[in-house]
């Protein structure tokens, strides 16, 4: 999987991964409000803060995955967020290859020795990925009510070296 800056063309195509409120709210906990619109995706890629990524896997050039890092050296924090795979390439190995790839990405523009993310606990194949490439349950992080259901999110965590 290669890293490419996300564009503003790919917040369409992002947008149509996302088609419910329960699809929004896994992928990006509680960044946008739903309907999720151009304007809110507009705003998102604006934020100074972060590094935004359009995954790119195979020959074709076609964006297949996205995330964001929020690197805070004053905090001494750095999250990896908003990852999401197109549906309809998902249980290939491409959410392997783009959270390896960002953990790289992470690791090499940052010095801060930790990284970190939040899932939620019903995310059952995320919650596997993450713990096989290396990050670690550390808690509680809020609840979410979504269609009238509490989603818990949970806080991971991977250091620099394994």
């Amino acid at each position: 999987m290669q890293l490419r800056p996300t564009t503003p063309e790919d917040l369409e195509v992002l947008r149509t991964w996302v088609p419910t409120e329960a699809d929004m709210v896994l992928w990006s906990g509680p960044t946008f409000t739903w309907p999720l619109n151009r304007a809110q995706l507009d705003t998102y890629l604006t934020d100074g803060r972060r590094r935004f990524w359009s995954g790119i896997a195979g020959t074709a050039g076609r964006m297949s995955g996205h995330g964001s890092l929020l690197v805070d050296d004053a905090a001494g924090t750095m999250r990896l967020g908003c990852v999401i795979v197109d549906p309809a390439l998902r249980g290939h190995g491409l959410g392997r290859g783009f959270v390896t790839a960002a953990v790289h990405e992470a690791f090499r523009i940052s010095d801060l020795p930790v990284l970190t993310l939040g899932v939620y606990a019903n995310n059952a194949a995320a919650r596997r990925l993450y713990g096989t490439l290396g990050f670690r349950e550390t808690g509680l992080v809020r609840d979410t009510k979504v269609d009238g259901h509490i989603w818990h999110a949970l806080e991971m965590e991977r250091p620099r070296v394994l």
